[in-house]
């Protein structure tokens, strides 16, 4: 029961953080003076984020949109008085300024708010103004400082698990090839080998995003070293999952044209067969190792899988994949041209 309060508190922050941050800038911003405590509040809502560097960006267009509003409503506001045309000309004048300013939409929505509040209550209460812009400002340090200071988000482990999940299919797609080989690289199992690469894409693309995420969480915070330093670890990781999506997809677009040319005899398919296995054992292995790191010791020792190009054809298969990487590009892009012709 107390590990599962714990994990609450721990990766469901969005959750308390901010009835405990509104509650918290309630009370400043009372003890402060102000008339409208609710505003505090109403920025802490709208300021937590997912990712701390979202909820600065967020909370700094708030205060700076807030601001400007009401300086630029409280000054003009009195000469012009109440009523749909005149909020509808500070409305646009507002709108031009910032667009002259080459300023951000969000930034521009906080001004628009900032000049209608200020334009409807300003005559009825008098301290309105400065109260917005006071219980902006208190609103927005507190939910910075909770989101950063108490459990901060972290997507680390989220970013561990995604890339364990990729590997694991990673390997089983090594497998799927090797027994696609096995039994003769026949044409209707390569659509199935081609569909599931594209699934391994988009999880490769999850775990890049999960990656910058958490990156984005440890960006602001000062206590986050050790997971920092985690965290890169797994960037560099992240290179070899990458890599080993990209050198299968080319194993088996040449696996699939040496099937077409008719010379994949059944001996090289046994040989080729064999190495894919390997392939998915040793990606296996290396995901067991980023699951458990204490298992690094018992896999590193172990000897390494030897797959090399015999003597006979070794000073020729550099330029080989190299002309076979050629013709892709010429195929790609000449299809391309070919289908604009057309459109």
């Amino acid at each position: 029961m107390l590990n599962k309060i714990m994990d609450f508190i721990k990766y469901k922050g969005v959750i308390w953080k901010t009835p405990l941050a509104a509650a918290l800038s309630w009370e400043l911003a009372e003890w402060a003076g102000s008339k409208h405590p609710y505003l505090a509040p109403l920025t802490v809502i709208l300021s937590i984020q997912l990712t701390v560097d979202k909820s600065l960006k967020f909370a700094w267009q708030r205060i700076l949109g807030t601001v400007a509003g009401v300086l630029f409503t409280a000054s003009i506001a009195p000469y012009i008085g109440l009523n749909g045309w005149s909020i509808g000309l500070l409305l646009l004048v507002g709108a031009l300024i910032v667009m002259w300013l080459k300023l951000e939409h969000a930034i521009m929505i906080q001004i628009a708010l900032s000049i209608l509040m200020v334009m409807y209550f300003q005559s009825k209460m008098p301290s309105y103004p400065l109260d917005r812009i006071r219980d902006t400002v208190i609103g927005a340090i507190v939910a910075i400082l909770i989101h950063i200071l108490i459990f901060p988000p972290d997507s680390v482990n989220k970013a561990k698990k995604k890339m364990v999940h990729f590997a694991d299919h990673l390997s089983a797609h090594f497998t799927k090839t090797a027994i696609w080989v096995q039994e003769g690289c026949s044409p209707s199992g390569a659509p199935t080998l081609q569909t599931g690469l594209q699934t391994l894409f988009q999880e490769i693309h999850q775990a890049t995003t999960e990656l910058n995420k958490a990156e984005q969480s440890l960006r602001y915070n000062p206590l986050g070293q050790k997971k920092r330093s985690t965290l890169n670890e797994y960037t560099q990781q992240m290179h070899k999952l990458r890599s080993g999506y990209a050198n299968l997809a080319d194993i088996i677009r040449v696996l699939t044209k040496w099937s077409e040319s008719g010379n994949f005899v059944k001996e090289d398919q046994t040989v080729w067969a064999g190495h894919l296995n390997t392939l998915a054992k040793l990606v296996k292995e290396w995901k067991s190792v980023l699951d458990d790191p204490g298992t690094f010791s018992s896999v590193a020792n172990g000897p390494a899988p030897q797959i090399k190009a015999p003597a006979n054809i070794k000073n020729y298969q550099y330029p080989l994949a190299l002309f076979m990487n050629a013709e892709q590009v010429v195929q790609d892009f000449q299809n391309a041209a070919l289908s604009n012709k057309v459109q």
